[in-house]
């Protein structure tokens, strides 16, 4: 018995050894000198001690150190350093029971579903509160209680900062390349140690963005009127065209759903909900807009359907909402540069508030816009568009394979080794075309417009101009390859150099004057950039602002919150490695084909190719 106390009194010597990586250093073993030195003057722990409490959970945790879990490891050593730093004395668990600390922690574990977590999660043993009229409880007791508390509470602040989804990457999609915030846990107990109010502490690890509360609270509000929700009014999918100025019984269902109030009435007349007026009219536009309509006011067939085209409220989908704000850095940044992909929209964000915001097209679904955040570094005007590996392997390499002649038609250009090579001297059945840069110089036709937008990172995206510019027109702008285009990105520009370096617009349309080929602008500061997945959005007054859930990222993360993960479709992992098949193809040159309009049933003659057809193709235009 006593030399299981003796190594307690040692383990912290084998704790960088007990968590270490593989290949990590070894640290030098407490001596066997040491050893029996510490088995001659350590007394046995008697129960009446509260540090041997702190010892045997630290003497537990290094040797079951190999057993834990990647996610808890962290833990199990800020639990270790703790107790080490405080002479092992216990915090949670008294002579007879819960300390007071302890007890308000349990309350609010209690309410951990108003923040969108489990509570079954956070159950910890039924010891009740600590009391001078209950026995005393037995040093087992202690130790049991004491562990179990510590390890919940260290759980709900991992699961507070997005930790039940540990790697959305691999878990949920290879675009989701989010990840947990977790905090200090070693900080976190010493903070909950010294506070007045733990349970203040303890609500302190979960997000403080402004639309996690918003989301929280309409959450909380669909709970408790939850028999009582409000019936979302529809509009009879069949009618009249309903236009300013007429009535008809179904302007009436309108101003409902809008949430319009009926006009006066004139000359001392009724008010007539019926009447299609001005005031509802803006309604209807602004409606038609955020739905990619023409904002004409009337209403037709479409926007009939745009108004039937209904997503209930659901706290499952809030929920899901809140579990990828707990993955978004703690700052986004006084100045920074938002991307919502279901909303298809580029914001621009000062101190809490939108100054800019555009329309945008994103990647099409095999070929998906990622969630990350990263940091603006460059602003490009004129670009070159270097050809990603994907396109050379599968859209390019056919066509030279079969010694078509279209290559420099589409304005593209061949190096290796930073000297120019023609394409057409080069044996296609044994070179490997990856070994090749492609690019297409600057220009009016070039397939990144006159502005690009740079943060370097791992999925190769950016933000940049497209010669493309009815597709913004649509609802759902799933179109590209990947990089996310601005509907105007001149403004943008003007935008971002205006705060960045104190540009006017003129400076900027200068800039991107001066030179026809490529000119670079750096920042001076970085500007955060974050591309983001809500599909749910809570405005100021309350309102839950739904949008599609176009890349099923959502239903991921209900299945996850619902431990379903076999159920989660996770598709292609779009960061392997482009693989190269060397085909011997065939007949004549069917570029015409590859850069045609994006109709897979027709072909296309060679000499009806252009440069426009190519890259409407390749960015998710063609056919649209």
């Amino acid at each position: 018995m006593q030399s299981r106390w003796v190594s307690a009194l040692v383990s912290t010597s084998l704790l960088a050894l007990a968590f270490a990586a593989p290949g990590q250093a070894e640290p030098a073993p407490a001596t066997v000198t040491e050893v029996a030195n510490a088995e001659a003057t350590a007394p046995l722990p008697a129960s009446t001690a509260p540090q041997a409490v702190g010892a045997v959970i630290r003497e537990r945790l290094l040797a079951d150190a190999k057993t834990a879990k990647e996610e808890e490891a962290a833990d199990w050593q800020a639990l270790i350093a703790f107790y080490e730093a405080r002479s092992d004395e216990p915090i949670f668990v008294g002579r007879a029971g819960y300390t007071s600390k302890a007890e308000a922690l349990i309350e609010e574990f209690k309410k951990s579903a108003d923040w969108g977590l489990e509570p079954s999660d956070y159950d910890v043993l039924d010891m009740g509160a600590d009391s001078s009229d209950r026995a005393e409880l037995t040093p087992e007791q202690k130790v049991e209680g004491e562990q179990k508390f510590a390890l919940t509470v260290l759980k709900y602040a991992r699961h507070a900062r997005g930790g039940r989804i540990t790697e959305p990457s691999k878990q949920l999609a290879s675009y989701v390349d989010r990840a947990p915030q977790y905090i200090d846990p070693k900080k976190f107990l010493d903070d909950l140690a010294s506070a007045s109010d733990p349970a203040e502490v303890l609500r302190g690890t979960h997000p403080k963005h402004a639309q996690f509360e918003k989301l929280r609270q309409k959450y909380l509000d669909l709970k408790r009127n939850a028999d009582a929700a409000k019936e979302i009014v529809r509009i009879p999918a069949k009618g009249p065209k309903l236009v300013p100025g007429k009535s008809h019984p179904d302007v009436a269902l309108l101003r409902q759903r809008l949430n319009v109030p009926v006009p006066a009435g004139k000359d001392g007349a009724e008010p007539d909900p019926t009447f299609y007026d001005d005031e509802l009219a803006a309604a209807v536009a602004k409606f038609q807009t955020d739905k990619g309509q023409k904002p004409d006011g009337i209403v037709g067939p479409r926007t009939r359907a745009a108004f039937n085209d209904i997503d209930v409220p659901s706290p499952e989908r809030i929920l899901a909402n809140m579990e990828m704000w707990r993955w978004m850095p703690d700052d986004l940044g006084d100045f920074h540069v938002w991307v919502n992909i279901p909303e298809f929209l580029v914001r621009v964000v000062k101190s809490g508030e939108i100054i800019h915001e555009e329309r945008i097209i994103t990647g099409e679904l095999n070929n998906q816009t990622p969630l990350f955040s990263d940091v603006l570094e460059t602003i490009y005007f004129n670009p070159r568009w270097h050809v990603p590996q994907s396109i050379k392997v599968n859209e390019l390499y056919p066509g030279l394979a079969r010694g078509g002649g279209s290559f420099e038609r589409q304005g593209l250009r061949m190096m290796r080794n930073g000297k120019y090579v023609d394409p057409y001297s080069i044996d296609w059945s044994r070179a490997d075309i990856r070994n090749y840069d492609v690019y297409q110089p600057s220009g009016p036709g070039n397939a990144l417009g006159i502005v690009k937008f740079t943060f370097p990172n791992k999925h190769a995206v950016y933000l940049h101009d497209t010669p493309t510019k009815n597709l913004f027109n649509s609802e759902v702008r799933t179109f590209s390859h990947g990089c996310v285009r601005v509907r105007n990105p001149m403004r943008l520009a003007e935008v971002l150099l205006e705060q960045e370096r104190g540009w006017t617009p003129d400076q900027v349309h200068e800039t991107q004057q001066s030179d026809p080929d490529e000119v670079a602008v750096k920042m001076e500061r970085p500007i955060p950039v974050h591309i983001t997945y809500f599909t749910s959005l809570v405005g100021e007054d309350g309102t839950e602002r739904i949008v599609k859930d176009v890349y099923g990222h959502e239903e991921r993360v209900k299945l996850a919150l619902a431990g379903k993960f076999n159920q989660i479709a996770k598709g292609r992992d779009h960061l392997a490695p482009v693989k190269f098949s060397r085909v011997q193809y065939q007949g004549p040159d069917d570029w015409g084909f590859i850069f045609g309009g994006g109709n897979q049933n027709r072909r296309y003659k060679q000499n009806n190719t252009s440069l426009n057809d190519f890259f409407n193709n390749i960015f998710g235009g063609g056919g649209y």
